[in-house]
């Protein structure tokens, strides 16, 4: 899945997964009755890109 955050639409395709975002931003993962993989590093969450 993408998402999309930032000031302006990125468009009507992708304004579904947009988060409206200006100004600093910051991504945080919540993580519920985590089990072993996550807790003990195995599980990592995909790279976040920045694109223009």
């Amino acid at each position: 899945m993408t998402l999309c955050a930032g000031a302006k639409s990125p468009g009507v395709d992708r304004e579904r997964n947009w988060l409206p975002a200006s100004g600093p931003f910051s991504l945080y993962i919540r993580a519920y009755w985590a089990g072993s993989p996550i807790l003990d590093g195995q599980w990592r969450p995909q790279l976040v890109k920045r694109v223009q």
